[in-house]
C-alpha cells in the first residue's frame, strides 16, 4: 500500500510524498531522515518547517525501504578508506557535472568543512573537476567516469597506482550511488535547495 501525496503538491514535476498521508513505512522513513539527516551538516536540512522531507529525501520516501537502503548506502562510505574532503569532492564533481545544484548546496559546505579550498569547490562547481590542486587523482576519476562510464587504461592505472584498488573502487561506486541520486531529482525535476525564505 502507497501513502497519498496531497492533491497538487508536487516536488518538481513529481508528486510531493511526505506532502500527504503517508504509511507506516514511509512515517518511519520520514523519521529516520529527521533522526539521521536532519542537522547532519549538509548545506540543506532534509525537513522543511512543516515536517515534510525536500529533494531526494522525499524521491526515497516513495519507496522506503528501497530509500532506507540508498540511505545506508551513503552512510556506508563514511566508514570506508576515503577520506573526508575525497568523498566530498567525488560527491560534487558528479553534482556539477550531473547538472545537480541541489546536491551541490547540500555538499559544499561539507567538502569546505573536510578541508578542501573554496577555490577548489567553485572550480568544481564551474564544470571543472580537473583543476590543478588537491585530490586531483579522485576527481578526475569522477569526472572521467561521468563523462565516459570508464576509464580509459592510462587514467585507469594511474588510479590503481595512486589510491590503490579498494579506494579506486570506493570511488567507483560513490560516483555509481551519486549519479542515481542526481538521476532520480532530474527526472523529478528537482531544483536547487530552497532557501529559509522558500521553505
Amino acid at each position: 500500500m502507497s501513502g497519498t501525496p496531497a492533491a497538487g503538491a508536487l516536488l518538481g514535476r513529481a508528486p510531493w510524498t511526505t506532502a500527504g498521508q503517508l504509511t507506516g513505512d514511509q512515517r518511519a522513513f520520514v523519521a529516520l531522515v529527521r533522526d539521521r539527516w536532519s542537522g547532519a551538516g549538509l548545506g540543506i536540512d532534509p525537513v522543511d518547517a512543516q515536517g515534510r522531507l525536500s529533494g531526494p529525501f522525499d524521491l526515497m520516501a516513495a519507496s522506503p525501504r528501497v530509500g532506507e537502503a540508498v540511505l545506508d548506502l551513503a552512510g556506508r562510505f563514511r566508514e570506508g578508506e576515503l577520506t573526508a574532503v575525497e568523498r566530498e569532492l567525488v560527491i560534487l564533481v558528479v553534482a556539477a557535472l550531473d547538472g545537480c545544484a541541489y546536491m551541490q548546496d547540500g555538499h559544499e559546505p561539507l567538502a569546505l568543512r573536510a578541508g578542501a579550498s573554496p577555490d577548489l569547490v567553485t572550480a568544481i562547481r564551474g564544470g571543472r573537476p580537473r583543476t590543478s590542486g588537491d585530490h586531483l587523482v579522485v576527481r578526475s576519476v569522477a569526472g572521467d567516469l561521468c563523462e565516459h562510464g570508464d576509464l580509459a587504461p592510462h587514467a585507469f592505472e594511474d588510479a590503481l597506482t595512486q589510491l590503490g584498488w579498494p579506494r579506486l573502487q570506493e570511488v567507483v561506486w560513490l560516483v555509481g550511488l551519486y549519479r542515481a541520486l542526481a538521476m532520480a531529482m532530474r527526472v523529478a525535476q528537482v531544483g536547487p535547495a530552497p532557501t529559509l525564505s522558500e521553505g
